[in-house]
């Protein structure tokens, strides 16, 4: 649940965390429990205290944004996983070589009382290596995997940063084709004949920033709209964007006005 969340907010700002803490209500005063919680109830906890740390870190050290290779307590809790897992696996030492892996895998019988999904990561050399070395840990009785055959392991990838941006870019690319696509089938036909060029050029600085790189400081790979930066805020004025989809978005929306009767012809176009 920490790597998730460590996930989630990783080159966030301490402003977005707290709307993220706000939202969980991490800053209401803490409830004395008279009862035992639920999973979900822990799980909600978890998340509010660590978004809580996340941000009192933040703030007290004085950082931009999140990133977990600064964060003490996540290197702790890296210490801790790795000689929990020597003394799991019977390896003494880590080697550098190893590629960290994530492995995903499933209940195969839904009466069984574990959780649905688990998330567990192991270090190896291959996909094959990790996946056994896991096997053998979690795979047996009391084990987290219970008995064999109790839990299917449906993905397994492996873990870096490098390799994380490029799934995140990967996915982008593709958001970004889909929508380029949609927006030109649409319009293919109906596209204004003499479009205001101001108005056009706007448009195509607004959806490129808003949609096509919603975080253009920081990589443009996360497309959050609420990054968006635009002229008045962080960029000399008179700096505009353009993109293909930028373009396809706003010639589909000036095609959309224009079907409703609203002016988004050049000024000087007389009919």
């Amino acid at each position: 649940m920490r790597e998730e969340i460590h996930r989630e907010v990783f080159g966030m700002t301490v402003e977005q965390i707290h709307e993220r803490l706000v939202a969980t209500g991490g800053l209401e005063a803490g409830e004395d429990w008279v009862r035992p919680l639920s999973t979900e109830e822990q799980l909600a906890a978890l998340r509010r205290d660590e978004l809580r740390r996340i941000w009192s870190l933040m703030r007290d050290a004085g950082w931009l944004t999140y990133s977990p290779d600064g964060d003490p307590a996540v290197h702790r809790w890296n210490q801790e996983r790795l000689e929990h897992w020597a003394r799991e696996s019977g390896e003494a030492g880590l080697d550098p070589e190893l590629i960290r892996y994530r492995i995903v895998a499933q209940r195969t019988d839904p009466a069984h009382p574990g959780a649905s999904v688990t998330i567990n990561y192991a270090y190896g050399r291959s996909v094959e290596d990790a996946l056994g070395k896991a096997r053998r840990v979690l795979e047996r009785p009391h084990g987290l995997y219970g008995d064999r055959g109790m839990y299917r392991v449906v993905e397994v990838t492996e873990e870096s940063l490098s390799v994380e941006m490029r799934q995140q870019e990967d996915a982008r690319q593709r958001y970004l084709t889909t929508i380029m696509e949609a927006a030109l089938t649409a319009v293919r036909g109906r596209e204004v004949a003499n479009p205001d060029g101001e108005l056009l050029s706007r448009l195509d600085d607004f959806f490129t920033r808003a949609v096509v790189f919603p975080d253009p400081h920081n990589g443009g790979v996360r497309p959050r709209a609420h990054q968006a930066t635009f002229g008045w805020t962080s960029e000399p004025p008179g700096i505009e964007h353009a993109s293909d989809p930028g373009r396809a978005l706003a010639v589909f929306l000036l095609a959309y006005l224009n079907h409703y009767g609203l002016a988004v012809t050049s000024p000087g176009d007389e009919r």
